[in-house]
């Protein structure tokens, strides 16, 4: 059956931590005062993450102080905790209209690429760049939204950038690494990911990308141990649960395998890969019912998931249902399985 991978490279860990406001006794107004107070108050409910309370909170200082380039500045950085990217380029703009700062550029920048807008994200970061050429965020960011449109060549730059102005940059060490995985440097990759834990042993991402690496030069007992180690620091990291699976399916342990991913899709009940590699190990168990129920609930998950189709055709195949098996590696070639073609042509009537 064929072994499918998702890897998961570009860390968007949003960095830019929010503002207090020291005390103003100078204050010119009673209300400036009170404003400065709610704005401190609403520090303190997002540091308890409570970013609902803390937005009303600063609402209430800008009602106050329409000018307070701060509370908008830390009411955009919330609004992208909570996914609300047009929301928060509001605010940065008015920031930006305020204060101008690097910050606010890379704020906005950052929702733009939320927004999938690389264009505009690229043009912030740029310009936080070209104004404040000591910011290593809008380097990192940067480089993460090049590789977005695979252009690694610059994201490298932009990460070595950015690890230039912060050596102990791990989440940079990580997505650079993560590049020189797409590019096959594995050993350069391996010693990124290797700094990026050593600078925060706390970053599933990279144990998880260790194991990746380690699966691509064949130690798989090593990977096998990365994997645990990302999912210890976080058991709900289902995509490390689906790698791990991986792993043991490769060397044979098939029920490992299953139980792996049977939590990998307890975490995420959409996650059509891990739906595919449980029906590759129910497969080779011998449990073909299973392992075409598996596949089809991938692709209902994901019309498009060609190497399903692939691998239910070679199922249907095994219980001898030769019509559904073609009508299955149909699709797979026509969604681009070279494989599924020979299948095809070798073994379909015209």
């Amino acid at each position: 059956m064929k072994r499918n991978f998702l890897f998961i490279f570009v860390l968007l860990i949003f960095r830019f931590v929010i503002m207090a406001q020291d005390a103003d006794t100078t204050s010119s107004s009673k209300d400036g005062q009170l404003a400065n107070k709610l704005f401190n108050e609403s520090v303190d409910l997002f540091n308890k993450h409570k970013f609902i309370e803390a937005v009303t909170m600063i609402n209430k200082a800008i009602t106050l102080k329409p000018d307070f380039a701060k509370a908008y500045y830390n009411r955009a950085c919330i609004k992208l905790q909570l996914n609300s990217p047009d929301e928060a380029i509001m605010d940065f703009d008015k920031v930006i209209e305020l204060e101008p700062n690097a910050k606010a550029y890379s704020g906005r920048g950052y929702a733009y690429l939320q927004k999938k807008d690389y264009q505009k994200a690229i043009g912030d970061f740029s310009i936080a760049v070209q104004q404040y050429p000591d910011y290593p965020e809008a380097y990192y960011y940067r480089g993460c939204t090049n590789v977005e449109q695979d252009k690694y060549q610059q994201a490298l730059m932009d990460f070595n950038k950015a690890i230039e102005l912060e050596p102990d940059y791990a989440s940079a060490y990580n997505d650079r690494g993560s590049v020189k995985l797409l590019m096959e440097d594995y050993e350069s990759a391996k010693n990124d990911f290797t700094k990026a834990v050593t600078f925060d042993p706390t970053i599933a991402c990279a144990y998880d990308n260790l194991g990746k690496v380690h699966e691509y030069i064949d130690d798989l007992n090593s990977a096998l141990e990365y994997y645990t180690a990302a999912i210890k620091i976080d058991p709900d990291y289902y995509i490390a649960y689906n790698n791990r699976g991986r792993v043991k399916h490769e060397t044979g342990d098939y029920e490992g395998a299953l139980e792996d991913y049977d939590k990998a899709v307890s975490i995420r009940p959409d996650y059509a890969y891990a739906y595919n590699n449980r029906g590759n190990a129910k497969y080779m168990m011998g449990d073909l019912n299973g392992a075409i129920a598996d596949f089809t609930k991938a692709i209902d998950i994901d019309p498009d998931y060609a190497d399903a189709y692939l691998n239910r055709g070679i199922t249907k195949e095994m219980q001898r249902d030769e019509k559904g098996a073609c009508s299955d590696w149909n699709k797979a070639a026509e969604l681009g399985i070279i494989e599924a073609r020979k299948y095809v042509n070798n073994q379909c009537a015209d």
